[in-house]
């Protein structure tokens, strides 16, 4: 824990404008005049005057070590204002030349500003914003940070936000063209449960413009509520009886373990990586030796927040509740694994995974480019390079007591570098239902029914049984129950029936409640469909009583039977498991995600360059999820599913996407012209069905790399096609323009590869992106804009006369194969043949080069006498193409 660290990053330079710690201010004015002598020699080409480059601002700046490339993010000004993400990025290489460079700038900035002369001040303009925002109007203001308007100052919280209040004049660039002068206000409303970046009207006051810096994970109850038994939801594995000993050691789901459904629980001893995280995951003093007993640490401060009053914690162990691993650092506590166990008799264990897994986060991604001077979360930055002051807040159970409403999902706020970022995990809820009829005889028995998303719960209400009255609301269809029931006096004391149609869910339970009923049952009107949840939860507000759907077949035998003058009775109950998000690790990579790809998007101090309608920003998360937890005997085709255990899924589920993740076209079809549309019944219109999209071809990228360089377990590691992998994913995010497209975030992978890798890798890239419709002929026209793309499945012409040749012209023999196989082709081949047996999993396990005459006549002979049992690939690299054919190893 107190090896020496070596820096794999270092800063160049930082604004002047921004006073960020460290500024060489020679350095810092070279660099500007390079990158601005960039941009102004590209003014014809990016379609701006050379006033719009005159006077930019650098907002960022650092190099990278592994690949020499300095990265300069700069903002637009014009009368020394700045213009609200009118973002340049310029890479520049060691040489000082031109890697590669985007530019959104305004065009001719002069005509489209107005005067940079504010009718409000500073505090008026956080008075207004706090209005715009239905928040508390501020109290004691007092400026904590002078500096002139344009520079921007900082405010105290006002008692409305629980950080300080940065304020700064801006431009913001209106729909009509025009640039509208604006105070840029940021304000962290102390529930957490939003972070806003607002513009106001510099004059007026009138709100602009609004961001909002968490990003959820937000997920249906329709698919967690459930009129199954019980027994269908899986049980996690029974936790291991070995316990931790030995000093710095944690009992969790360690990395590649995806929950407690996907393996079992492990003690690590000394996990931190001493690189990245020199004295340890316990230090908060930036000097050898751990400070912290706790979950809490340089990287991170992990601890409870169920009553959601924990969110003010601004120092070390000012938060919630959070274990302590003694003066030995040995993080332990017992785990339930049984489907009902109260979340609370977990919660240990739940932080300190949390915790483990946050940090583990750190480590890697900081290995692969993720750095102190690129923005990365820690309180102390050991370099001194990067602001500091900004280690991850992890709210395990997070509002369970405070909320019950917040369930079923998890967020990250991500401010601008030295701000404090915030992790929120909630519990999931699965409501299990169980119903009957109990009367009459010939209609007695259990029935399947399923709440509603925003009722009552039947597990807070107990068991309801009674008299099933239908409706009638005096309309042409009256048993919708869409108005006031005209026979409200029958309904009074007993069950409403409804039949399902006309309105909205939310008003059907509405005018039960109205009429006095105990409870609604809702009758589905699709034949196929069954019982299945209904409603959301913002209908939730002034629901006080519980309802269920049941199935049109049943509904159609009790209306009979009431139609007849049968009395039915009917009785329900209902049962809440919980599942803890702070075991769902993937959820945990995948939520941490979007504070990598909000810090390396636009640069560090510029945490607004993902807002463009085409953002794969979930996608970047899902990816660093399903990375973070692939064994290596995983397959890329056998399907992965997000969530699963948190969804109370099997770890083969589907889990919170359209499908799951696989290189498997059937079982994953997603292209990109799914965008913007709705394909089998899901609209790719929202966040997270887009960067489905979007992940599923980084996924792919990743196998494909995994085919060509094996698979490497050491995850800090820079060989093996997986870390590559991820190295190009993290590279091409700080080399993308601000507010990127799909097309954008392609070529900047393709440029990152240019760089790393002298392009070795772009044959690859290319097919893989144009598998998923993001090839050569691709264009995404507007990010901002989801139905103006066009998809293209070609290759590069120089790429499309190498082709997968069919393997029937590939012999094997024997097949299968125990001692060695024959392997010969009639194929011809200029150069020679590269022949490999490569596993699933893309380690080369055999190679030889042969020309294509011996293949011919003799053929060659590949050993597998001492090869593992199981099944290969043999394949071909020839001239004309590529030839691959599966063959079985058996002993």
């Amino acid at each position: 824990m107190k090896s020496t660290f070596t820096p794999t990053v270092r800063v160049v330079a930082t604004a002047a404008l921004l006073a960020i710690p460290g500024l060489a201010l020679a350095q810092s004015a070279a660099l500007l005049d390079q990158a601005r002598n960039a941009l102004q020699a590209r003014t014809s080409v990016l379609g701006l005057k050379k006033t719009d480059v005159s006077d930019p601002a650098i907002t960022s700046s650092f190099t990278d070590d592994y690949n020499g490339i300095t990265h300069v993010y700069l903002r637009q000004r014009y009368q020394g204002v700045e213009i609200y993400n009118a973002v340049a990025d310029v890479h520049l290489n060691a040489a000082g030349q031109v890697a590669s460079l985007h530019s959104k700038f305004v065009v001719n900035a002069a005509a489209q500003a107005r005067p940079a002369t504010p009718g409000l001040t500073a505090e008026q303009a956080v008075a207004a914003a706090a209005q715009a925002l239905n928040l508390a109007a501020p109290q004691g203001l007092r400026v904590l940070k002078a500096g002139t308007a344009a520079a921007g100052l900082e405010f105290s919280t006002g008692g409305i936000s629980l950080d300080p209040i940065p304020v700064k004049l801006m431009y913001l660039p209106m729909p009509t063209g025009e640039l509208r002068l604006v105070w840029d206000v940021t304000i962290y409303p102390r529930n957490a449960r939003n972070y806003w970046s607002v513009r106001v009207d510099a004059s007026t006051g009138a709100l602009l413009d609004r961001h909002d810096l968490v990003i959820r994970e937000p997920f249906t109850m329709a698919a967690l509520t459930a009129p199954l038994a019980l027994a269908s939801t899986p049980t996690p594995a029974a936790p291991t009886a070995a316990r931790p000993t030995a000093g710095n050691s944690y009992n969790v789901w360690p990395i590649t373990v995806e929950s407690p459904n996907h393996g079992s629980r492990q003690v690590v001893t000394d996990p931190a990586d001493p690189a990245v995280s020199p004295y340890g995951w316990h230090d908060v003093d930036g000097k050898p030796g751990a400070d912290s007993l706790r979950t809490a640490g340089n990287n991170v401060y992990a601890y409870e927040d169920r009553n959601n009053r924990n969110n003010s914690a601004t120092e070390l162990w000012r938060g919630g509740y959070a274990p302590k691993g003694g003066t030995n650092q040995i993080f332990d506590a017992p785990f339930n694994s049984g489907v009902t166990a109260a979340p609370t008799a977990n919660l240990d264990a739940a932080i300190i995974n949390l915790f483990y897994w946050n940090n583990v986060m750190h480590d890697v991604m900081a290995r692969k480019g993720f750095t102190e001077a690129s923005g990365n979360f820690q309180a102390f930055n050991y370099s001194s390079q990067g602001r500091g002051g900004d280690a991850v807040f992890a709210e395990a159970q997070d509002a369970s007591i405070a909320n019950p409403a917040s369930f079923n999902n998890a967020n990250f706020a991500t401010p601008a570098d030295g701000r404090t970022p915030r992790m929120q995990m909630y519990l999931w809820e699965q409501n299990v239902t169980t119903a009957s009829i109990t009367a009459p005889a010939t209609l007695a028995g259990p029935i399947a029914a399923a709440e509603g998303v925003f009722t009552r719960r039947l597990s807070k209400t107990g068991p309801i049984s009674g008299n099933l009255v239908l409706v009638n609301d005096g309309t042409a269809t009256p048993t919708y129950g869409c108005l006031t029931y005209t026979n409200t006096a029958a309904v009074k004391d007993n069950i409403a029936l409804v039949d399902r149609g006309d309105c909205t869910f939310a008003i059907k339970v509405q005018q039960a409640q109205v009429a006095g009923a105990r409870m609604v049952v809702i009758i589905n009107n699709s034949a196929t469909q069954g019982a299945v949840s209904f409603g959301s939860a913002a209908d939730s507000v002034g629901i006080r009583i519980p309802g269920v759907m049941i199935s049109k077949a049943d509904g159609d035998r009790i209306k009979a039977a009431l139609q007849a003058g049968t009395t039915v009775s009917f009785t329900v109950s209902g049962v809440t498991n919980y599942r803890d998000s702070d075991f769902d690790n993937g959820i945990i990579a995948h939520e941490y995600g979007h504070g990598i790809s909000t810090r390396l998007t636009g640069g560090a101090a510029a945490p607004s360059c993902l807002r463009s309608a085409e953002q794969m920003g979930e996608g970047w998360s899902d990816f660093f999820g399903l990375w973070m937890t692939t064994k290596p005997s995983d397959v890329g085709a056998t399907g992965r599913g997000i969530g699963t255990y948190s969804s109370f899924q099997a770890t083969t589920g589907g889990g919170i996407r359209p499908n799951r993740y696989s290189t498997n076209m059937t079982t994953n079809p997603a292209t990109y012209d799914y965008i913007g549309k709705t394909v089998s019944g899901e609209a790719y219109n929202a966040a997270h069905n887009i960067g489905y999209v979007w992940a599923s071809a980084l996924w792919d990228l990743n196998w494909a790399l995994i085919d060509k360089y094996g698979y490497n377990t050491d995850l800090r590691g820079t060989t093996g096609g997986n870390n590559i992998a991820l190295q190009l994913v993290i590279d091409g995010l700080k080399l993308q323009a601000c507010n990127p497209g799909f097309i954008d975030g392609r070529n900047a992978i393709l440029k990152a590869d240019s760089i790393n890798n002298n392009a070795a890798n772009s044959a690859i890239i290319w097919r893989v992106f144009a598998r998923r419709g993001m090839g050569f002929g691709a264009s995404q026209g507007s990010a901002d804009l989801l139905n103006d793309q066009t998809a293209s499945f070609s290759l590069p012409a120089v790429l499309s006369s190498r082709q997968q040749l069919s393997e029937k012209l590939l012999e094997l023999y024997p097949n299968p194969a125990n001692d060695q196989v024959l392997v010969r082709t009639q194929v011809s081949s200029a150069a020679p043949v590269q022949v490999e047996l490569v596993s699933l999993l893309g380690q080369r396990v055999r190679v030889q080069q042969v020309s294509a005459a011996r293949l011919q006549q003799e053929g060659a002979l590949i050993n597998t006498a001492d090869v593992a049992g199981g099944v290969y690939i043999v394949r071909l690299t020839t001239s004309e193409g590529t030839i691959t054919k599966k063959v079985v190893v058996q002993h």
